[in-house]
């Protein structure tokens, strides 16, 4: 039950934070850092700190959830993950089209840019549907969520960069499949599971909204 503090509010809060030092470990695929810090305490009454944390710099992310309302399907992609093959069985994971925003690159251009490099497909439309952090105890990783309309009736049984050691397969998923495989525990990627659920819920009548502004344009 709620005692009426503003911690108890149902949303996310600003905290002070006083960042000591942010130090790169590792430099590779993902940078390594460790950051000291001090926070202040959630009842108010002092800082906690200074407190040491490591942590995956990652960054702007896109997802992108690519609907056909013809054929009233999710273009869902297949390849090889080192880390669902190190802790499960299921190395060829099913996900969502998504990647890194590049510096200076914006969120909308870099939904567009990973679509089309892993799925083959260019958005009629676009937009930005919500945000959600994967991980925020172990990555700094923020994903802006990106529900795009395309047209899937010829999609490519392959894709991806080359040069960047990408095997990727494009499948056409109807959204009731999808969904179904989500409820059934078939997936396990964070991503694809919280995209599913919120299209479930919103995306139809959303990706109409989308379709609508197609419309006027004509």
């Amino acid at each position: 039950m709620s005692t009426g503090h503003y911690r108890d509010r149902l949303d996310d809060q600003p905290i002070e934070t006083e960042l000591v030092s942010d130090e790169l470990l590792h430099g590779g695929f993902r940078d390594f850092k460790a950051a000291t810090l001090r926070h202040a305490s959630l009842d108010g009454a002092g800082m906690i700190g200074p407190v040491r944390r490591e942590y995956l710099h990652t960054g702007s992310v896109v997802v992108i959830i690519p609907y056909d309302p013809v054929l009233d399907s999710i273009v869902v992609i297949r390849q090889f993950r080192l880390a669902a093959a190190l802790k499960t069985e299921c190395g060829a994971a099913l996900e969502l089209p998504a990647g890194m925003v590049d510096e200076g690159e914006s969120d909308e251009a870099a939904a567009e840019r990973e679509l089309t490099e892993e799925t083959g497909l260019a958005p009629q439309a676009i937009e930005s549907c919500f945000r959600m952090l994967a991980a925020p105890g172990l990555t700094d990783e923020h994903a802006t969520i990106f529900l795009a309309l395309v047209d899937a009736s010829n999609l490519a049984s392959s894709a991806g960069n080359a040069d960047e050691d990408e095997d990727i397969r494009p499948i056409l998923a109807r959204v009731d499949d999808l969904i179904a495989a989500v409820d059934e525990r078939r997936v396990e990627n964070g991503y694809l599971i919280a995209c599913t659920h919120w299209f479930a819920r919103l995306g139809r009548s959303r990706a109409q909204a989308l379709l609508g502004t197609l419309d006027s344009e004509d």
